[in-house]
């Protein structure tokens, strides 16, 4: 699977943070570049610069290499985007995905019909929950209804084969 420049950004985003996608478009196609130079090109403080690229590092979305400055005595970090890894990161991420929506199917495929819902839509919750509460909401105090979750059950399972399909 090829992936584009539009979707790579997409992925990391969705993993990291919408702060990430300047350094990470000022670092494609480029090798060991200064997170001073990283910092001065794009205007953005040193530490924000770091903060972004430990993230990205902790992802294994970018590798980096420490010199010593022999003038100042200073290390200086040189990084370089790992846009292999973006591949690996959507396969982690959706295998989560995958993890998280069968364990709320299971949830909710094992309590059919045996929630409940505030109206306004504050709260809901399952039937042991609701009982402890008098089946009153606990943010507006609105009696609250049965939901049917037999809806939610379908979202959930075309989740799961959306998923399954990409992977």
């Amino acid at each position: 699977m090829k992936l584009t420049d539009k979707r790579v950004e997409e992925i990391v985003t969705d993993a990291i943070g919408d702060d990430v996608i300047k350094i990470l478009r000022f670092l494609k196609g480029k090798r060991d570049v200064s997170e001073f130079k990283i910092s001065s090109k794009l205007k953005m403080d040193i530490q924000e610069v770091r903060n972004v690229l430990y993230r990205m590092h902790n992802i294994n979305l970018v590798s980096y290499k420490r010199k010593k400055d022999n003038k100042k005595g200073w290390y200086i970090s040189y990084w370089t985007f790992n846009k292999s890894r973006v591949k690996e990161l959507l396969k982690k991420m959706n295998t989560e995905k995958l993890e998280r929506f069968r364990e709320r199917l299971h949830v909710e495929s094992s309590n059919l019909n045996s929630f409940f819902m505030c109206p306004k839509t504050c709260t809901r919750m399952d039937f042991h929950n609701a009982t402890a509460y008098s089946f009153r909401c606990p943010e507006c105090g609105n009696l609250m209804q049965q939901q049917d979750n037999t809806k939610t059950i379908s979202f959930l399972k075309e989740k799961i084969r959306e998923i399954e399909a990409v992977a």
